[in-house]
């Protein structure tokens, strides 16, 4: 091989920064570099995707004086993006061959999915230089997991080997039921120092398979299984809360107590009529003490006025008593949310809510689909990376951030 390709990675956690640098090129040389991935887990990838899905990134650049391209500093002249950004190979990924996959009901039988695995190829005039391969992570190596099965719902565990008395966090995906995309963020969050759960509320083996009259129970079951871990500090558990988990969460939040701080990305300020399968249920979404709770039903021309016009409805069907939330909120929302109106309903959270401390992050490109920082997110195609990829980084960073002050350094 005719170069080197030095991977500097000190991290190699999923949502951290790297830098990939090629050396002993010739001077002001044109190469290709091209990403690849067929071993890659990705939250933003619709869930029938299996992992092993072909991922594929290529960018262009002109080697330096010294025969040097560096990533973080060189820019691309072409390809899948433009101009200097270090982590845009990852972030421009696309799915070149689409692996189907079925669901996965039975909670022991599901991966982990918390290695990466990435290949990269440096090319000239067509012909190969170099060519390596590296891997990137979900969780770091000290994080150990066991599975909770319960009767309402179901939940991974994540901890280190410290037995040491630690916050925790409860971690809520969203609408696609299940627990997939839920357990990847919680490995996330547990890198930063937490016991995290990521909870099935839906959608697995002996759980009801659709969005529908979920117990609000079930959550506080979960928070008091936490508070009685030995090797978690039961005054410190946040919640973290994404799409109908950022209502379900919110929910929980004002009828129940014992929650430190709270994460809700994209949450709605209302409950909304439940699912079955993609067919309106016609009952709520929720229950509490075996009652349905109040909610606003899905109407289909409503729907596409208030899209149109970019308003949300007027009306108070299903508005929480939001009140009742006392706890420090950071919202997470969009003003392009695709699914439903998250800019508005965190306005109305935060007039509402009588947390003494309350944050928005508003993102006007990123829409609903909003998780960690450097996972491509093949929903958003017709946005140019830098602008939907700085607004994921801001939201993880913030995410962290407000964890980290609520929940670790009080």
């Amino acid at each position: 091989m005719r170069c080197k390709i030095i991977i500097e990675d000190t991290n190699k956690m999923m949502d951290s920064k790297m830098n990939i640098r090629i050396q002993e090129l010739k001077k002001f040389e044109e190469i290709k570099v091209i990403l690849e991935t067929n071993c890659f887990y990705n939250i933003n990838a619709p869930m029938n995707w299996s992992e092993n899905t072909l991922w594929q990134s290529e960018a262009i650049f002109l080697s330096d004086s010294n025969g040097i391209v560096s990533l973080k500093n060189s820019p691309s002249k072409g390809g899948d993006y433009e101009g200097i950004r270090a982590m845009g190979l990852f972030e421009s990924l696309k799915a070149v061959t689409i692996v189907n996959k079925k669901h996965i009901s039975e909670l022991k039988n599901l991966p982990l999915n918390d290695v990466v695995s990435f290949r990269i190829s440096v090319l000239s005039n067509g012909k190969l230089l170099a060519k390596t391969t590296f891997n990137r992570f979900y969780k770091k190596y000290n994080i150990n997991y066991y599975d909770i099965l319960r009767d309402g719902w179901q939940g991974r565990l994540f901890y280190d080997e410290d037995k040491n008395k630690k916050p925790a966090i409860i971690v809520l995906s969203g609408s696609e039921g299940g627990i997939e995309k839920a357990q990847n963020i919680a490995m996330m969050l547990s890198n930063q120092g937490f016991v995290t759960l990521a909870i099935s509320y839906f959608g697995m083996n002996n759980q009801k398979s659709s969005l529908d009259r979920i117990p609000l129970e079930n959550l506080e079951e979960a928070l008091k299984y936490l508070q009685k871990l030995t090797f978690v500090d039961s005054t410190k558990i946040g919640i973290y809360g994404r799409s109908k988990g950022a209502e379900y969460s919110l929910l929980f939040l004002t009828r129940y107590g014992g929650i430190k701080c709270a994460v809700l990305n994209s949450p709605s300020d209302r409950v909304y009529e439940g699912l079955r399968r993609k067919r309106n249920s016609k009952h709520s979404s929720w229950t509490y003490s075996e009652k349905e709770i109040s909610y606003k039903p899905f109407k289909i021309k409503e729907f596409i006025i208030n899209r149109l016009i970019k308003k949300s409805s007027i009306d108070d069907f299903g508005v929480m008593d939001i009140e009742n939330v006392t706890c420090p909120l950071l919202l997470i929302a969009s003003t392009k949310d695709e699914i439903w109106d998250s800019y508005s309903a965190s306005i109305n959270i935060m007039a509402k809510a009588k947390s003494y401390e309350k944050s928005i992050v508003l993102t006007t490109e990123l829409g609903h689909m909003n998780t960690i920082s450097y996972l491509p997110n093949p929903r958003y195609k017709r946005y140019k990376t830098d602008k939907i990829y700085d607004e994921a980084v801001l939201s993880w960073e913030n995410t962290l951030s407000w964890f980290i002050n609520h929940l670790k350094n009080i």
